[in-house]
């Protein structure tokens, strides 16, 4: 026996699972109902991202469109709502407290004058149960009013100089109305 057989005898012996090809099993080809199931499945995918696409768009439009028309009420409302600067001229009732609110808001006596016609209406006894006077001064202020103005809430609060003293405190002289319903 010559080598090669003996080799190939040995490694028989040695090895009892012998190595066997296996082939691969058979590709096949998807068929014609799979190719348009797949093609179908894919024009659908996209209608639907052009629908999603579009729908954004028009909620993108509609949310700029609403926020123009806030913006547009709010300058309308600013515009015809706001005091005229130069010397605004109001009811005689209002008009005659221009002095006191030069005093005491130098620079914003129009605005002064613009809260007053909202709150009292220029009337210095104005009440509404809880707010008294020119400004409408709110009674959870009677202890800063005091301390404030040197005067009692309930008596100062219808003095229209300490009530203007107070509302001059409490606006910064002006600069922040936020205290107020009625806002320049």
């Amino acid at each position: 026996m010559d080598a090669a057989t003996l080799l190939v005898v040995l490694m028989a012996t040695l090895n009892p699972n012998p190595a066997t090809f296996t082939p691969p099993p058979p590709q096949v080809a998807p068929s014609d109902a799979a190719r348009v199931a797949r093609h179908a499945k894919s024009e659908a995918r996209e209608r639907a991202d052009r629908e999603r696409r579009r729908w954004r768009a028009e909620q993108r439009r509609i949310a700029a469109a609403r926020q123009a028309e806030r913006e547009r009420a709010a300058a309308e409302a600013a515009r015809t709502s706001a005091p005229r600067s130069g010397g605004t001229s109001y009811t005689r009732g209002v008009e005659c407290w221009r002095s006191l609110c030069a005093r005491y808001f130098p620079g914003h006596v129009d605005e002064a004058l613009y809260v007053i016609r909202g709150e009292s209406g220029g009337d210095p006894r104005a009440s509404n149960g809880t707010c008294r006077g020119l400004f409408q001064i709110h009674e959870c202020h009677a202890a800063t009013f005091a301390r404030v103005t040197g005067r009692p809430y309930y008596d100062g609060v219808y003095d229209p100089d300490a009530n203007a003293h107070f509302a001059a405190y409490l606006s910064r002289g002006g600069t922040n109305w936020s205290a107020w319903s009625v806002r320049p």
